[in-house]
């Protein structure tokens, strides 16, 4: 296995073993065992995107509590397939297998999954793609006023088990296919100012979905 550069994608917005919506990002091949973050790993002479969206509940099975073990893993299997398995532990607490329960839906992407036919984008003419996970058509948002002036508004985010940058990247690029909006550095902001002032109109119902969430 080595890491390799590729073009970056998204995963999400549901989790790829439960089909909850997904809460963080997961490398399939640790971070540290490539010197570094990637998203595209090489076995074996294939290409496999290394990014996959997981709930918090099937991710925690996968990185194991303090003090306990992993309850779950991914492995690949011969047939170029991730597949989530049950991990079988020995008397001894070590790992002594891992039986297969069903393949990840859907699979991490390969450059073929992400190579797009240019379809008819009617008044913008730019050609539109399909996304490769659920199929919708990801539409182009027209570019706003060059007038108008900008400035930059910073977030600081967790940068320790948990990637926090990963996080909101993956929730903004699938909430940006929703809305119809082209998650560039401008268009974010046409993607978080709607969900922020949704959330401001539906006080109640939001601080109720929301509890127990974060920390």
């Amino acid at each position: 296995m080595r890491s390799i550069p590729g073009p970056k994608y998204t995963v999400g917005p549901r989790c790829s073993h439960c089909g909850k919506f997904a809460d963080h990002a997961h490398h399939l091949f640790r971070r540290t065992r490539q010197g570094g973050p990637t998203d595209w790993v090489e076995v074996d002479g294939a290409i496999h995107g290394n990014v996959v969206a997981l709930c918090f509940g099937c991710h925690r099975q996968i990185t194991g509590d303090v003090g306990i073990g992993h309850a779950a893993a991914i492995r690949l299997d011969a047939d170029g397939c991730f597949v989530w398995c049950r991990v079988i532990s020995g008397p001894d607490g070590r790992v002594s297998g891992y039986e297969p329960e069903r393949p990840l839906a859907p699979q991490p992407p390969t450059p073929e999954s992400l190579a797009t036919t240019p379809r008819d984008s009617g008044d913008s003419g730019k050609p539109e793609s399909a996304c490769p996970f659920c199929g919708q058509v990801k539409r182009r948002r027209s570019v706003p006023p060059f007038g108008r002036r900008r400035k930059s508004w910073r977030i600081l985010v967790p940068d320790d088990a948990e990637d926090g940058a990963e996080v909101l990247d993956t929730l903004v690029d699938d909430l940006g296919l929703v809305l119809g909006v082209d998650p560039t550095a401008t268009g974010r902001y046409y993607i978080v100012l709607p969900a922020v002032y949704y959330a401001h109109q539906e006080k109640a119902r939001f601080i109720e979905s929301v509890q127990g969430v974060g920390g």
